[in-house]
């Protein structure tokens, strides 16, 4: 092990140390999906919206125009910038009331509620709007989500790179317990767990989903190929995949090289090849834009995240080098688009999920856009220009 590493074991154990000695409570991500108990969220934050109101999945590497019957929704009069639920929701573009059932968004880790506000919001635009983020629909005036392990808006962005904080108190005194990672195949905890969850109702014609994202994190480039990476799962619960368990739809190939994959793939399953490994979405994606990692075979990062905080930066500043832990810079993902099938009418839920492992510092953000249904569904991960 370099002493980069074990620098970053010893950052943990000092977090694992800190838990074990100052919090009792217990808490669990469990198989649940995200709708597990916990008294750490306001009541703002766990309501439910009373308004009723370089490749993944190996056949595809590009988004087309046969979507197989976009049902695009009506969000002229649904408020799609701010921080509170309603305004997520409708920056995703679930803004029918007829399919929308309910939504909270909760923490296991996060006890103060107004850190918790802090990593969410909703916006027009993330960083620089000369970068690669405009928000996908509407295509005029539009918006998308955002979600953190931190502060979902950097206080002066770009040049305060605040990706680096606990919301759960401080790195050597988190407030909050850490949880176990159920679908990680290791044993590390989970730190400043977001989870956003939505229930809803298919409408008559659709087949299936689409939900559109980019991942960010400051983890990126040091801590490739080890498993130290934060996650973004998107769980669903439909009756229609694996009979209404809590099943991680988000995945890709892994980068090359990486000998930590998150799970081979079963039978019969219908967005992988069986045997293959595959990763989760984090740094070790094979989707992940390359910074400086094994001298970028494939060229450096092609997506313009300017402005956001978390854009690449030279080795030598990203600390590339022993006693280095990356505080400034990282990368993304940049756009990608995971669909997945489930029957008309159907209820079902959709839970989207982040969380740093094995610490509490090196955040990781996302951003939620273009949720929308489709007469066809091909269930799988890949990238968008």
């Amino acid at each position: 092990m370099n002493r980069r590493l074990q620098l970053r074991f010893g950052l943990v154990w000092l977090v694992i140390c800190a838990v074990a000695c100052g919090c009792e409570a217990e808490s669990s991500v469990g198989g649940n999906g995200g709708d597990s108990d916990t008294d750490a969220d306001s009541d703002s934050d766990t309501d439910v919206d009373s308004d009723s109101d370089s490749d993944s999945d190996s056949d595809s590497d590009s988004d087309s125009d046969a979507d197989g019957g976009l049902i695009l929704p009506e969000c002229s009069d649904c408020p799609a910038v701010g921080p509170d639920p309603i305004n997520m929701r409708c920056a995703i573009d679930l803004c029918e009331d007829e399919y929308f059932l309910s939504q909270t968004y909760t923490s296991p880790t996060i006890s103060d509620p107004t850190k918790l506000v802090q990593t969410r919001e909703a916006v027009a635009w993330f960083g620089y709007d000369t970068n690669d983020l405009v928000p996908l629909y509407p295509e005029d005036d539009g918006s998308y989500a955002l979600m953190a392990t931190g502060k979902a808006v950097p206080m002066v962005p770009p040049d305060l790179f605040d990706h680096n904080g606990s919301m759960g108190g401080t790195l050597l005194n988190p407030d909050g317990p850490s949880v176990e990672d159920p679908y990680a195949p290791y044993e590390y905890p989970s730190y400043d767990v977001v989870e956003w969850r939505i229930e809803l109702q298919a409408p008559e014609g659709a087949h299936g989903f689409q939900i559109h994202y980019v991942f960010f994190s400051v983890e990126y480039d040091e801590y490739v190929g080890n498993v130290f990476n934060d996650k973004f799962y998107i769980l669903l619960e439909a009756d229609s995949t694996n009979d209404g368990e809590p099943t991680i739809i988000n995945f890709t190939e892994c980068r090359d090289d990486i000998d930590s994959a998150d799970f081979v793939c079963p039978p019969d399953h219908p967005a992988c090849e069986e045997g293959e490994e595959y990763c989760y979405i984090a740094i070790n994606s094979a989707l992940s834009e390359c910074c400086w990692y094994e001298g970028c075979p494939d060229g450096t990062a092609e997506t313009d995240i300017e402005g956001t905080g978390f854009a690449c930066g030279p080795p030598d500043e990203d600390c590339a080098v022993d006693y280095c832990l990356g505080l400034k810079y990282g990368s993304s993902t940049g756009w990608l688009k995971t669909e997945w099938p489930i029957e008309p009418g159907e209820q079902f839920a959709v839970t989207f999920h982040l969380h740093d492992t094995a610490d509490s510092l090196l955040d990781s953000e996302v951003i939620l856009d273009k949720f929308v249904f489709v007469g066809e569904a091909e269930a799988g991960t890949v990238p968008i220009e």
